[in-house]
């Protein structure tokens, strides 16, 4: 039952992987919430911390999640779910289960792309933004972001006007609209396709929650394009999950004296492939999806 899951997605001092872990070990998270102290012990890698945790059995706050889903529209996927796709729960650390408003599609049949750069984007790097996710849309690509200022939000605008059916992960539950301004930005999306978090509704944003939630879309990706980042930008913490992951790496490439541009070319020097058009990412998929 969803209850019983929400219950451990959101019981605290549990890691992620400690999730996963007592769901290999008790086949579901009602089982773990009947074990005993003695049985959760024997899970590989709790600790007794991890396992005192699980001696919360309140269910009050799973209930109010559930109810809240219900009355925003929202689905819960679960990592066991046979919509759940395989190519993220492949991934070193899957999310344990999703919140999903809209429509989302077969992930593992399709060609999704990641777009991703900085929020403080130039002119350039919005304007290659929104022609790669427009160009990518055309060519039977699923664009996925993270609905960010910047290179995210243009790649995403352009995947909608390309008729695309865009993927958005949130760092936030998905009754929180942020930035604030992307309110319309997330509604084309949830009609045309589909927004995912990992965070129950409510939940407001936090630094923290970005760098995590990056890892969902480099998993959900066959390849992720970095349109504009600098050296230390949250973009190239999403290329480098990428190459974790065993997915492709490509970059846009910028004048080589432009701060914005710096991360990218770094890529591109240590053996990224270079996009300077839709093109060069659709062909590297083609034998792989000879339908789109």
């Amino acid at each position: 039952m969803l209850k019983y899951w929400i219950w451990m997605a959101e019981l605290p001092g549990l890691t992620n992987q400690a999730r996963l872990a007592l769901l290999r070990h008790f086949g579901t998270p009602e089982n773990a919430y009947y074990a005993d102290a003695g049985e959760i012990l024997l899970t590989e890698g709790i600790t007794k911390k991890q396992a005192e945790a699980l001696e919360e059995k309140n269910l009050a706050a799973a209930g109010k999640i559930l109810s809240d889903c219900r009355r925003l529209g929202l689905r819960i996927l679960t990592f066991q779910d046979a919509e759940y796709p395989n190519r993220l729960r492949n991934i070193y650390d899957p999310p344990f289960l999703m919140y999903v408003r809209g429509h989302l599609p077969p992930v593992d049949e399709e060609p999704v792309i990641a777009v991703v750069g900085t929020r403080k984007c130039t002119p350039y790097g919005e304007n290659c933004g929104e022609k790669l996710g427009y160009g990518l849309a055309r060519g039977g690509a699923i664009v996925v972001s993270g609905l960010a200022r910047g290179v995210d939000a243009a790649a995403t605008r352009g995947a909608l006007r390309g008729g695309g059916v865009p993927i958005g992960v949130l760092g936030c539950g998905l009754d929180v609209v942020y930035p604030p301004e992307h309110r319309y930005l997330y509604e084309d999306v949830a009609a045309a396709g589909a927004l995912l978090s990992e965070y129950p509704p409510g939940t407001e944003p936090d630094k923290s929650h970005f760098p995590v939630r990056n890892r969902i879309m480099a998993g959900l990706a066959v390849g992720t394009v970095v349109v504009e980042a600098p050296l230390h930008s949250g973009a190239l913490i999403t290329g480098n999950t990428a190459l974790e992951q065993g997915r492709d790496l490509f970059a846009v490439p910028g004048p080589i004296d432009a701060p914005a541009s710096a991360g990218c070319n770094r890529i591109l020097r240590d053996g990224g492939i270079i996009v300077t058009e839709p093109r060069d990412v659709l062909s590297w998929y083609a034998a792989r999806f000879p339908d789109k």
